[in-house]
């Protein structure tokens, strides 16, 4: 995948997140850095939902992750700056992270960490830290 495609992904994916947690709790994101504390809620509403997708529950946890993941990095890049990277140099698990002076943050990753290994990561946090590392 070339730069302008996981780009142009990505964007996408962060308004799928727009649309879907509008659509689904009536929360609208604005792409400002005070609605990252949303998609803290967004992944414990998500928990509750993952209980009920018992037949496609890895399809709903990717999909997730990656709406919410690539929502914060979209919001990062317009705030902050920053280029997203594909890596599949493990094809069984590529990884997509936005990069930003010299730095890399998996905004997706984050979201898994909360959404499926333990509920009390904070994104919000994570999120403020990255902009933290690159603006000091």
């Amino acid at each position: 995948m070339n730069q302008a495609e996981i780009t142009k992904l990505m964007q996408e994916s962060a308004q799928d997140a727009v649309s879907y947690i509008n659509e689904e709790y009536g929360v609208q994101l604005d792409y400002s850095i005070e609605s990252i504390a949303q998609i803290d809620k967004a992944i414990l509403w998500s928990i509750a939902k993952l209980k009920d997708e018992t037949d496609r529950k890895q399809d709903f946890i990717f999909v997730i992750c990656n709406m919410l993941g690539a929502y914060m990095g979209e919001t990062f890049r317009k705030h902050i700056g920053g280029e997203w990277l594909y890596d599949d140099s493990d094809p069984n698990a590529p990884t997509v992270m936005l990069a930003f002076s010299g730095h890399t943050f998996a905004f997706p990753g984050i979201c898994y960490q909360k959404l499926v290994v333990d509920v009390n990561t904070n994104v919000r946090r994570y999120f403020e830290m990255a902009i933290s590392n690159v603006t000091q």
